[in-house]
Order: structure tokens, then sequence, then C-alpha cells
């Protein structure tokens, strides 16, 4: 695909100011300008990422009201229900809520709705189930703002609500005990981008807090929130930065909670995870389950102590993972028969009887990947259509959904990842609709995809030193993408195919040269191997081979030099 190079530029004085007075090179100076970070302060606010400067939880709307009820159900040795959400987020939310209501001696049980069955939110299923167990109250896990029907269905049978909700709240609230969500118009919290598992955690941190438990140790959840958080794609700043940064330092402690440990068994994980060992190895197993059946005992392998039970739980779930991709890709090879790029659309709707449910959403983000515009993907059962949509930064998802709601079921959502669900029978109308609002707000640019570049510089300003200054950046995911530089005139000195279609070659810049990667960019060499030189985007690594480091630029994409 075609993508515009964009390199980054700010005035030298002002990187050199600013490189000074935080003590840091001009090249992560620049960095930190291109995130919106422009004062030595805030740069070492980043850098040193402290629990202490975690916000007040009860900034956050209801928060005194939900730790009240919670405080009346322990002293009056009530029953509560925690309903979460099939996916990571609501899985580990839902971990998180269990363990410690149990520590706290509740008697507490809980629900994960069948993502084929129920669908997302609080279902009648979940309800009902709560008003078996004898429960009084319900707390919601990574759901329930859009859930006022059910919600309040709960209400007429005698038992309370506490949302806890990371998602777009509606313009009514749910008539529940308790709102939290950091996005409510009336909330004054400062930060407004935590997960699902991080609007529970504070619910916690509020309640051990409140009662005076030292014996409880929010700190020890901060593992699950780690991975909610980084699964659920939301920004790697303020709060979340804090958050991810110690959960990944619990992840890698030994011994670190059974269920993760076997789960890291199981993905072939052995050295130090990052964000990347979770997004590409944990992550998708623990989403597994919830995308093809139901996901209720995935929960069960972050409250479990015993290791043979969490082996067990994470070989099903690796089996699984697997059969999921097996159909993902079937589902993929169908969307794409199904599209002629010289046509296509400013937002690609599509449908099937045939689709899975829970993999049409990857599959959507596949074809974003492809044609870098809106993808909506509906499986189509019993004349409902069931969709999952991904979208490009320029357009707003949930905003979009929302003005075609007249014809909708049900949607929710944030601005590049929603679902919904309509009559079949309008799938028509809504492409119609959907393709009519993408055309008032996106550009012919907009859908040309931006390789955004931190800065511009030379071979002989990399070294190990560079390397070690960069990697103070992360954990690194969304809106802290890892750097990514950029270098002119680069002569190619040799070359070479590796592995699996892997380009390996030795770059030339005036005096100095440099060892490349570009993993699966084996099919460029035609292009580029008669070319005079190359423009480069790389990020620099340190290669460890045999017990020596040597500098390596892993390269991200590579053109002929203009």
């Amino acid at each position: 695909m075609h993508r515009n190079w964009f390199v980054n530029r700010t005035n030298p004085e002002f990187l050199q100011y600013l490189s000074n007075k935080a003590s840091i090179s001009p090249v992560l100076a620049q960095v930190f300008v291109n995130r919106g970070i422009k004062d030595a302060d805030s740069i070492k606010d980043f850098l040193s990422p402290s629990l202490g400067k975690l916000h007040d939880p009860f900034l956050m709307p209801d928060m005194k009201k939900g730790v009240d009820r919670l405080r009346a159900a322990i002293d009056r040795n009530e029953t509560v229900f925690v309903h979460g959400d099939y996916d990571a987020d609501g899985i580990t939310s839902t971990a998180l809520l269990v363990s410690t209501l149990r520590r706290l001696g509740l008697k507490t049980y809980y629900h994960i709705p069948n993502r084929m069955t129920e669908g997302y939110g609080v279902s009648d299923t979940g309800i009902r189930k709560a008003e078996a167990c004898g429960a009084r109250l319900i707390v919601t896990a990574d759901c329930g703002i859009s859930s006022e029907t059910e919600i309040s269905s709960a209400l007429s049978m005698g038992m309370d609500v506490i949302v806890t909700d990371h998602h777009e709240p509606p313009e009514k609230l749910p008539e529940a005990a308790a709102v939290i969500n950091p996005h409510r118009k009336d909330s004054g919290y400062p930060f407004k981008y935590l997960a699902g598992v991080g609007v529970a955690f504070k619910l916690i941190q509020a309640l051990v807090r409140d009662m005076g438990r030292d014996d409880i140790s929010p700190w020890e959840l901060l593992d699950l929130v780690a991975l909610g958080t980084v699964a659920d794609s939301v920004p790697l700043l303020g709060e979340n930065r804090i958050l991810a940064t110690y959960g990944l330092k619990a992840i890698n402690n030994k011994p670190c909670r059974v269920g993760i440990d076997e789960l890291k068994k199981v993905a072939g994980i052995k050295d130090h995870c990052r964000t990347g060992s979770l997004s590409y190895g944990l992550i998708p197993r623990i989403n597994a389950q919830g995308r093809l059946d139901d996901a209720g005992e995935v929960v069960e392998l972050f409250l479990t102590g015993d290791e043979a039970k969490a082996a067990g739980i994470a070989g099903f779930l690796d089996a699984q993972n697997r059969k999921r991709q097996k159909i993902e890709a079937g589902v993929l090879k169908n969307a794409l028969d199904m599209i002629d790029p010289d046509v296509l659309e400013n937002v690609i709707v599509l449908s099937s009887p045939e689709w899975h449910p829970g993999v049409i959403g990857i599959v959507a983000s596949r074809l974003v990947d492809l044609f870098y515009r809106p993808v909506f993907l509906f499986s189509v059962k019993d004349s409902v259509a069931k969709g999952s949509a991904r979208g490009i930064p320029p357009f707003h998802l949930y905003r979009a959904i929302a003005e075609c709601r007249e014809h909708l079921l049900a949607f929710g959502g944030h601005s590049q990842a929603a679902g919904l669900k309509l009559q079949a029978e309008y799938l028509p109308l809504f492409r119609k609709q959907i393709n009519g609002i993408a055309e008032k707000h996106l550009s012919v640019n907009d859908m040309i995809p931006r390789l955004e570049i931190d800065a511009a510089i030379k071979f002989s300003d990399i070294s190990a030193d560079l390397v070690k200054e960069l990697s103070f950046l992360e954990p690194y995911g969304y809106s802290n993408r890892e750097p990514l530089f950029g270098a002119k005139d680069i002569k190619i000195v040799n070359h070479r195919i590796v592995g699996s279609n892997h380009l390996k070659m030795r770059l030339k810049q005036e005096s100095v040269n440099v060892d490349t990667i570009g993993f699966s960019m084996g099919d460029r060499l035609e292009k580029i191997g008669a070319a005079s030189s190359l423009d480069i985007a790389f990020v620099p690594s340190l290669n460890e081979w045999n017990g020596a480091s040597n500098l390596q630029l892993n390269l991200k994409a590579v053109r002929p030099g203009s």
C-alpha cells in the first residue's frame, strides 16, 4: 500500500534547549515533542512513572456512592454478582473484582456473557443468573454503560447495580446505584482513557483505602491491569503508562501469578515480557475462547492458585487460539473475495451468514490494514446482523454509528472500535448512511496512511547509548509507539534473503556502515536492488548473538531514493 512519508521537524534551538533542561539527547527531545510533551518537568514525569502519581480514585463521579454501596454489602453479608465481558479487558476486570471482593469476605459469583448467544453488555441471562445466586448487588466490569434496559430489569428484581465501564456513555445514563466511568460528561477525573480494568482497579483502590484494609494491597492486581490495558489499546500515557509499567514488572516477577506463568509457557515466552509479548502472545490466547464459545473458565485462569488447573486451562486456550486462527483465515479470504480493490467505497461494509461472529473484529482490523478505510463486518443469523467495526484515526466510529441509531438494535464502543446490531434487511440502508457520513468527514488524503517518522537522523548519530536511552520510553503501545527514524541517501553495500523471506542488508551513509534486517521484506529486493540510493525508516536496536552485542537497524519501510 502506498504511504505518505512524514518526517517530524522542530526548531533545532528549541530541541537543544529541551535536551539541556531534561538531560536527554536532542533525538529523544524530538520524540517527546512529537508526543506533545514539550517541557522538562513533563518529560521527567514520563521517564519516571510512579504509583504515587496515580490520581485519587474519589475524583471519579459516583466513586463514593459505589464504595458506600459495597461497604453496605459487606456489613449486611450480601451476595455480590460481577457481570463481566468476554474479551481480555472484561475478563481481567472480572478476575480483579471477584478476587478482591472474596478477600473482603463477600460471597461473590460472576458471569461472562457468551458472545454468540448473549452479545455484548449486561445480558438478560446474566441478570437471571444473578437473581438465582441470591445476589443483592451486581457490579459490572467493562460493560453496563449502554445497558439501561437490563439494569432497569435488575432493579425491578430488587438488585442494586454498580456500573464500572470506560465505553462512551449514551445521553441518558442507566439508573444505577453508581455509574463509574471517566468519560461521563460531568467527570472531572484528570485522566479519561482508562481501560475497563483500570476503572475496576480504581474502585478497588478506593474501597480498600476507605475501609483501611492495609492487609490488601491493590498493587497486587497490577498484572491483571496491565494485561487488560494493553489488550484494549487505550493510550499508554498518563495513568495507563504507570499501571502498565508496574503491571509488567509484576508479570516478569518470579514467581508471578500462576495463570499468567502457565500462559507464558504455552505461548513460548521465556524472556522478559514487553507489551509486544502481551499483544502477540498472551492476549490472543485470553481472547480466543470468548471469540469461539463461553469464556467463563478463562476467569478461573487468573483466580486459581492451582498450577495443574492453570496449566490445563492455558493449554486449552492455546488450542482454541489455533482454531481461531484457522477460522479467521477463512473469513478473511472470503471477505477479500467480495472486495474489488478498484471500486472501493469510503467505508467497507460486508456481511455473510457464514462468518463466525467471534472473529469478524480481527478480520475487520486486517482489512483496515490492507485498504486503510473504516470497515464494518456483519455476521447474519435469524435475520439479525451482528457487526464489528474498526476505523482509522480521522474517523470517529462511535459518533458516526450514533448518527445511524434510528435503525440499530444496539451499539457501543470507542472512536476506533465498535460493535453494533441491526435487522439484516437494513444493511443496504446502513451501508449507504455510513458512507454518506464518511463522505462528509473523510478526504482522499485521509485514506492514504501516513508513515510518521519521529526524526531524520544520520548513521553517525546511532549508537548503543541511543538505543538504551530510547528504551526508557517503554512500555510501548497506542499513543506511545516505538520511535521510528528515517535516513536518506543510503547506499547498499550488500544484500541477501535470510530465513523466511527476511531482507538482510549492509547499508552505508557517508563513511558509516550499519547492518539492517527487514522482517518479511524479501519481496522488496527486486524493487530496490537497482536503485542508486535508498530512503529507509527504521528502529535502531542491539542484536545479541553469541555473547556479542551489535548495532542493527530493524527496517520498517524502504523505498528508492529520490
